[in-house]
């Protein structure tokens, strides 16, 4: 799963690189304990963690306040002694479930950087599978245009299978990437648009308050005329990705986001 990728095990290999700290992933004695993305069963493990003297972080990056999970969320935050999450978004939606203030920090790319391959016609859209359902928002958008689907961990119809593999190969064939929205997901992080540059495709969003920060770089925006201006302004599309990935190269690097989580932890 991202969240494990990006929440647990990227930050624990970084953060063990500074200052001495030692982390185990779901191993060993800890005077810190992050629970990344919550699952039943973790509010006894943080009360006993807790009861022998370590510091409980709770890092929560979905917005599940309005499912089943609400009361694990709720229960997990009034325990934790600190609140991380992904986006400013996030932030604010946490402080009106919990009435606890949290601490930012952003997902880091994993994939390595390529040279930008932008000016052709091959789309590309991947995702988890609950967030298929923006695709299918856009599907008469796109028309005749070539498209490649990756998504899992669920099969679907005409769609490529996830996987760390697979994702170099489609990436590599493709040259744009389109990334509608949905209501209500505004709380989530921009980690497809900065893996899809990082693997020189141009990302081509709807608006979404992730993607601002790099509408200087990308097409934010109407995705109609997203998918048009690219069409004609395709000779330009390098130049943007090569900027891009200037842009998120040492401030979205995993080493970048280590530094950020061990400054976060000497201070718990």
């Amino acid at each position: 799963m991202a969240s494990y990728r990006y929440r647990a095990e990227m930050p624990s290999q970084e953060v063990a690189k500074i200052n001495g700290f030692k982390t185990a992933l779901n191993d060993g004695e800890a005077d810190i304990v992050v629970f990344a993305k919550p699952y039943a069963g973790d509010v006894e493990m943080a009360k006993k963690a807790k009861s022998e003297g370590a510091k409980i972080i709770v890092d929560l990056c979905d917005d599940n306040f309005g499912t089943p999970e609400r009361e694990l969320y709720l229960e997990m935050a009034e325990l934790a002694d600190a609140i991380t999450t992904a986006t400013p978004v996030m932030r604010a939606r946490l402080y009106d479930y919990v009435k606890k203030d949290s601490v930012v920090i952003a997902d880091p790319y994993e994939f390595e950087e390529v040279e930008p391959h932008a000016d052709g016609d091959d789309y590309l859209w991947f995702g988890h599978m609950r967030n298929f359902p923006e695709l299918v928002s856009v599907m008469k958008i796109m028309g005749k245009r070539k498209l490649r689907v990756v998504t899992g961990p669920q099969a679907a119809q005409g769609a490529i299978p996830w996987s760390p593999y697979t994702m170099r190969q489609v990436f590599k064939a493709s040259n744009r990437v389109i990334l509608p929205t949905m209501e209500g997901h505004e709380y989530k992080s921009p980690n497809r648009l900065i893996n899809s540059i990082r693997q020189g495709c141009f990302p081509i969003c709807m608006t979404h308050p992730s993607y601002l920060e790099f509408k200087h770089v990308v097409w934010v925006g109407a995705f109609n005329t997203g998918l048009q201006w690219a069409e004609l302004f395709h000779e330009d599309l390098n130049e943007l990705v090569k900027e891009a990935q200037d842009y998120i190269r040492d401030r979205y690097s995993p080493e970048a986001i280590g530094k950020q989580w061990a400054s976060f932890l000497e201070s718990v």
